[in-house]
């Protein structure tokens, strides 16, 4: 079965729940994607705090640039918030050739056409 290799910027409250939903939901995402979608890495500023969930080692990282620049990656979830770092984040991703999945509705009002144009 084919693998998708997913990246996840940002850790807090919303980039938890969506990590949640990965680890805990496995086996139905996959049945209904018909691939699975692995979390490869997960990037935040701050590593140690307890999320509540259990990370594969090494998953977690303070290093968001290798995240985006994993060529093992395929789709990055941006969950930074704010327009400066997750812009630059973003659109290191699509140099790099990775899908991207936001949900940072003020960067894609402001910022929108030159990360479509990318």
């Amino acid at each position: 079965m084919k693998k998708i290799n997913v990246g996840l910027l940002g850790c807090g409250t919303v980039g938890t729940g969506v990590a949640k939903i990965l680890i805990e939901n496995q086996e139905l995402i996959t049945s209904r994607v018909g691939a699975v979608l692995n979390l490869k890495s997960v990037a935040d500023i701050d590593i140690t705090s307890d999320r509540g969930l259990q990370f594969d080692e090494g998953v977690l990282t303070t290093d968001s640039d290798q995240v985006v620049t994993d060529p093992e990656i395929d789709i990055i979830l941006e969950m930074v918030g704010g327009e400066t770092v997750a812009k630059d984040l973003i659109l290191k991703a699509i140099k790099h050739g990775k899908h991207v999945v936001t949900a940072n509705k003020a960067l894609l009002a402001n910022q929108g056409q030159e990360i479509f144009r990318l």
